[in-house]
């Protein structure tokens, strides 16, 4: 199982299906957002360790724009506050670069930036035009 560190701090990850938890916890990462249509095997349950977010989405058109904003809100939250987050599907392209993508533009990127950097880190990410083009459209208004 491979991670793609998407971030400059080391706290922003997408990856395929998750295969290892022990890769996970050598990585850091102690928040999972699962976009896959099935619950990842082996979760942990220790107490106050991991926090797992189930949002199957379809690698197809943009899922619920008001729960998809949300999931980028508490990632990027999260990321801010020093957890290491992994965005994760079944082959670590397009849904999970969405949302990590929202992440990235959450903590300050704005979209084309965000969109090269993915393909740069995850080559091949965001080969769905559709989460391409929403993520390059996405701009941080001028202060």
């Amino acid at each position: 199982m491979e991670l793609f560190n998407v971030d400059d701090d080391g706290r922003l990850f997408i990856s395929p299906a998750i295969t290892s938890w022990e890769e996970l916890e050598r990585h850091g990462v102690d928040v999972v957002i699962d976009l896959e249509g099935d619950l990842d095997l082996g979760v942990p349950t220790v107490p106050d360790r991991w926090l797992y977010i189930y949002f199957p989405i379809q690698d197809e058109a943009l899922p619920n724009p008001a729960k998809l904003r949300a999931v980028a809100r508490m990632g990027a939250e999260l990321v801010r506050g020093g957890h290491a987050v992994l965005s994760h599907c079944g082959m670590g392209y397009n849904r999970s670069a969405l949302v990590a993508g929202l992440i990235l533009h959450e903590l300050g990127a704005d979209g084309p930036e965000v969109v090269a950097r993915l393909r740069e880190r995850r080559p091949g990410a965001l080969f769905n035009e559709v989460f391409a083009e929403h993520v390059a459209s996405l701009r941080h208004a001028a202060d």
